[in-house]
């Protein structure tokens, strides 16, 4: 159900920012409101909870916003409250960033190593999954220690598992299935 609301919700913001065309302004704002919730926790506690009245909500996120913020984003915002959504927003967002990088052809990638990649290891990878997927590779790279070896790629819900635990815990299940 917070997948279909996130979704519902990012499609519309992100429809209004094309009709704009104030898709990159509009998405630097809603990061700029994400990130003051994040730094902020009991901010957003009083934003997401439904103890405290919308209006007065309103208030507080006019006060906060209304000299940071477009008035669109700001009324987006007060939809939300109006819909009991507060505490989607952070999936909304998350939603509304994944269609803005697929307009934009961008798809982010990470990558977990055991040791840190090289700089050509990092080129060929991006290079290699820009052709796989027909998108320019955003590619964040991440040390797993706990992966012993080889590496585990995702890209959104996509996972390559090359990942020598993998491959051992493979093993493994397929020894514990030999009956003997």
């Amino acid at each position: 159900m917070a997948e279909l609301v996130s979704k519902t919700y990012s499609e519309a913001l992100f429809e209004v920012a094309k009709e704009m065309k104030m898709i990159d302004s509009f998405q630097a704002e809603f990061e700029f409101v994400v990130s003051s919730f994040n730094d902020y926790p009991d901010f957003f506690e009083i934003f997401k909870t439904p103890k405290i009245d919308f209006e007065e909500k309103k208030k507080m996120i006019h006060e906060i916003f209304s000299d940071k913020i477009s008035e669109n984003l700001l009324n987006f915002i007060y939809v939300i409250l109006d819909k009991k959504r507060g505490s989607d927003i952070l999936e909304i967002k998350s939603a509304f960033d994944q269609r803005v990088d697929d307009y934009k052809g961008i798809a982010k990638v990470t990558v977990e190593t055991v040791v840190p990649l090289t700089e050509s290891q990092r080129s060929d990878i991006t290079e290699k999954l820009a052709i796989k997927t027909g998108k320019q590779v955003v590619l964040n790279a991440i040390i797993n220690k706990s992966l012993v070896g080889g590496m585990v790629i995702k890209m959104g819900d996509q996972v390559i598992d090359g990942s020598v635990k993998y491959k051992l815990e493979g093993m493994l299940e397929g020894l514990t299935q030999i009956i003997v």
